[in-house]
């Protein structure tokens, strides 16, 4: 059976888009220029005090993200519009300080009480990939600690002075989770890991992440950790996938895979990633997420990892698995019927012979879950 991705995952403006914010300048000012085409903006002029809503507002959210980048790569292209998004990237170096600062606390915290920490996403992102704290938007925080540490960092983050909130829908499911939820009282949001990927939350799961975790500096004296080169990426294939065919994944992820294996001094282990593809019985979005950047976005792999790539097996439950997250339903009762047949898939493909609950333990976890899912108490 086929699998592959289909073109509404991703828009042909948004394609354009990407390459502007991220080709060197000749080629991302033409994209930049096809962008702005099919958008009827080829012939601007600054004349509207209302200019950038009127030009920004109608675009997707992704596409509103990308612009600061947008602005970054062509800020000295001559193009007359992007001076105008000096204000989106002023914004998102402003909004992003005061995220670091927080989590300069949240670290600073946690270690207090001897939990160690790895600091995932938009920080690691922009501070070791990016280079720049205002070409990429971020709307929460987060950090993973070891799996058994986990309740005692949720105490940590709950008690002063950080007195993070949290929810007790959350509290009450944690064995079913990977992360939960925490805020202050601006509501900003930090996401408390205990494993790294969503699919793989039980003791144990992140032993290769943790092994090969790398320094990184918040200030001289405050220091934690971040993924390494080849997991940052894999982890970020694997976030950026769809995993419902109702809910697109954010386009970000493109940019952030290619601003890790284009950066000069990074070397990644492409025979270590596919390894972990096959470990974690995720090969299908890895595939289909390096098919991607390869086909669109100069990802130039080595002919021995190609190959690899293109005839890495995929398990009949893997096929099944994969094929019925594409599906939408058309009413209560077909969807109800595809989670439960989603769950229990999900068991077979990534729970079998790993800690943890049994089948039926894990179907009656999940469908009290969803039961109890029309009360959760989160602010978002």
């Amino acid at each position: 059976m086929a699998l592959s991705f289909t073109k509404s995952d991703i828009q042909p403006e948004q394609v354009l888009l990407l390459k502007a914010a991220l080709f060197p300048v000749p080629e991302a000012l033409a994209c930049w220029q096809l962008w702005k085409k099919a958008r009827h903006l080829d012939q601007f002029t600054a004349t509207s005090e209302n200019l950038l809503p009127s030009i920004f507002d109608p675009l997707d959210g992704d596409s509103q993200r990308l612009m600061p980048l947008v602005y970054r790569n062509l800020e000295k292209s001559g193009d007359p519009l992007i001076p105008h998004l000096r204000g989106i990237y002023r914004y998102t170096w402003m909004t992003n300080q005061r995220f670091l600062e927080k989590m300069k606390l949240i670290v600073g915290a946690l270690h207090q009480e001897n939990i160690d920490t790895i600091v995932l996403k938009g920080i690691p992102l922009s501070l070791q990939y990016y280079g720049d704290m205002g070409v990429r938007l971020m709307y929460d925080l987060d950090v993973l600690v070891p799996t058994s540490q986990a309740d005692q960092a949720v105490r940590v983050l709950q008690a002063e002075p950080l007195s993070l909130k949290s929810s007790q829908f959350e509290i009450k499911h944690r064995q079913l989770l990977h992360a939960m939820h925490l805020w202050d009282k601006q509501n900003v949001s930090v996401d408390l890991h205990w494993n790294l990927i969503i699919q793989h939350a039980y003791t144990g799961a992140d032993i290769p992440f943790w092994k090969s975790r790398q320094p990184l500096a918040l200030t001289d004296s405050l220091h934690t950790y971040t993924l390494s080169p080849t997991h940052q990426l894999f982890h970020n294939l694997v976030h950026g996938f769809a995993w419902s065919a109702s809910h697109p994944a954010p386009i970000r992820w493109i940019a952030d895979s290619y601003v890790i294996y284009t950066k000069p001094t990074v070397v990644i282990d492409w025979q270590e990633l596919l390894d972990l593809a096959e470990q974690f019985r995720l090969t299908y979005p890895i595939r289909q997420s390096l098919r991607l950047l390869q086909a669109e976005f100069r990802l130039v792999l080595p002919a021995s990892i190609r190959k690899r790539l293109e005839h890495m097996p995929l398990s009949s439950v893997e096929q099944a698995y994969f094929t019925l997250l594409r599906k939408k339903s058309s009413s209560t009762i077909s969807r109800t019927i595809r989670t439960l047949r989603k769950k229990r898939l999900d068991y077979q493909l990534f729970r079998q012979q790993r800690p943890g609950p049994t089948l039926h333990q894990w179907m009656y976890k999940w469908i009290r879950y969803h039961i109890d899912w029309p009360r959760r108490d989160l602010p978002f």
